[in-house]
């Protein structure tokens, strides 16, 4: 029996085949395998394969070509001109974070142009991207990375953070595959103040670096002097009235407050003491008639007082900064009696206490400014001052002690929004005053109650607290003509 095969143009390109073996160093071999199966080999033009004949060894990211020798010649040309050492460029930021201007570059400028992104890049900045293993792109004309915030989504090697990794867009028609070998990746490195780029093409190293030369300006601050003045006012009025009635064996003293009698020392006596009101002996004469003396007191009181915070600070356009002067203080305590014998009278053992402590008693001033070109500087500012008004005890098993339940605080807060100040003008914030009147009286029962006399039978007394916090704030705008907002409009 005699075979006989047919020889045609397929038998022909099989018998000719060769393995061929292409180092790649920078980028991901598959993707230019990818690239040549879609737009060379798939082509099938005449001289060249007509099947799928480049694959990959993904340990040694080579290519791989099972084709004819006339296969290489164009192999070898599309790796050197996509096989390329990726583009490097490092940018020092002076007045932003490197994190707000990396945020500002994947979100505000790279959207804009059209491309796509991912929040996380597969290398750090500082070195290539790993040959054989790929970046994960977003849909096409959609940017869903972003600077890395402290959510913990972030991706840290390093020092640098990966912000954002940018994709060209999905090609249009589905028979040839796109440039995306080397995307654009933008990192930064906190602890350094700069901004890596890496990948892309020249221009859009251009676009970022203008765009980066254009924000990256000094913001606006202002020299910020602050008086904080607390004016306490406090006055009060005693009135006494005391009656003495001395007889010639009998001493009768009587106020508001107490009454007292007594025998005499004896007969004969010309003179006898009885004990005033505020409790030093007083001498009256004695004889065979009665003595009726009235004493009478008013005292007035007046006090001033006045506490002083003068700090000084250098605040920056839109950063929020904090005046805290609070200070700590007892607001609860727990006592646990610690006895080897039963709890009261004769018991022994030690007393365990606890502590809960506030924080907020005092003044605590948060304010944020926007400086204006103009020479306005315009604030949010919120004052919170805390001051203890009372505090709530309970007895404890230990005579004598007692435990604070709650420590009530007096409060005098503001919300300011959209002060406007003009630069070395002062803003008087006052009006945060707080009185307490307090007034005692004390009567002889009935006579104290009669019309006009009663009032000699009546003692009283009165206690008025009184005081205002006031706030002056004096913004001083600096300017050292480097580079500020106001410079550029």
């Amino acid at each position: 029996m005699i075979v006989i095969a047919k020889n045609n143009a397929d038998n022909a390109s099989f018998s000719k085949q060769e393995m061929m073996v292409f180092p790649v160093k920078y980028v991901n071999a598959s993707k230019i395998a990818d690239f040549l199966n879609r737009n060379v080999f798939g082509m099938k033009k005449a001289g060249l394969s007509g099947v799928d004949a480049a694959t990959v060894n993904t340990a040694t990211n080579e290519i791989i070509v099972f084709g004819m020798p006339s296969d290489a010649a164009i192999v070898e040309k599309v790796i050197s001109q996509l096989d390329r050492e990726p583009l490097t460029k490092t940018f020092t930021v002076n007045h932003t974070t490197p994190a707000e201007m990396a945020d500002m570059i994947c979100n505000m400028l790279l959207p804009s142009r059209g491309s796509s992104g991912s929040g996380g890049g597969s290398a750090p900045a500082s070195v290539p991207p790993t040959p054989g293993v790929g970046t994960t792109g977003a849909a096409a004309g959609i940017m869903t990375g972003g600077a890395a915030s402290s959510s913990g989504d972030e991706l840290k090697l390093g020092e640098g953070i990966v912000a954002c990794s940018v994709a060209t867009s999905t090609a249009a028609t589905t028979n040839s595959a796109p440039f995306d070998v080397q995307n654009l990746s933008i990192s930064y490195f906190p602890q350094r103040g700069t901004i890596t780029l890496m990948g892309g093409s020249q221009a859009q190293l251009e676009m970022i670096e203008k765009f980066i030369k254009d924000n990256d300006i000094k913001q606006p601050q202002a020299y910020l002097e602050v008086s904080i003045i607390e004016l306490n006012e406090e006055g009060s009025k005693e009135f006494n009235n005391t009656w003495n009635i001395d007889s010639k064996n009998w001493v009768f003293s009587f106020s508001s407050d107490t009454t007292s009698i007594g025998r005499t020392s004896g007969p004969g006596q010309r003179y006898t003491t009885i004990e005033g009101p505020d409790g030093q002996d007083i001498i009256v004469p004695k004889g065979n008639n009665a003595y009726i003396s009235w004493q009478l007191n008013y005292l007035i009181e007046n006090s001033k007082g006045r506490v002083l915070a003068n700090p000084k600070l250098l605040i920056t356009s839109g950063q929020t900064s904090i005046i805290d002067l609070t200070q700590d203080y007892i607001e609860k305590t727990t006592s646990e009696f610690l006895s080897s014998t039963a709890a009261g009278e004769g018991a022994t053992g030690n007393v365990q206490r606890t502590y809960t402590i506030g924080k907020d008693q005092g003044i605590k001033i948060e304010l944020t400014p926007f400086i204006s070109p103009e020479g306005y500087v315009t604030m949010n500012i919120k004052p919170n001052y805390a001051t203890i008004a009372r505090e709530v005890t309970t007895p404890t098993e230990v005579p004598g002690q007692n435990n604070i339940e709650a420590t009530l605080l007096s409060r005098r807060n503001l919300d300011l929004k959209n002060v406007r100040i003009k630069d070395g003008e002062t803003l008087a914030i006052g009006g945060l005053i707080q009185e307490e009147d307090t007034k005692i009286v004390r009567k002889i029962p009935f006579l104290g109650d009669l019309p006009v006399i009663g009032m000699a039978f009546r003692s009283s007394d009165s206690t008025k607290t009184k005081s205002e916090l006031v706030i002056m704030l004096t913004p001083r705008i600096i300017n050292d003509g480097e580079g500020t907002v106001a410079d550029t409009l």
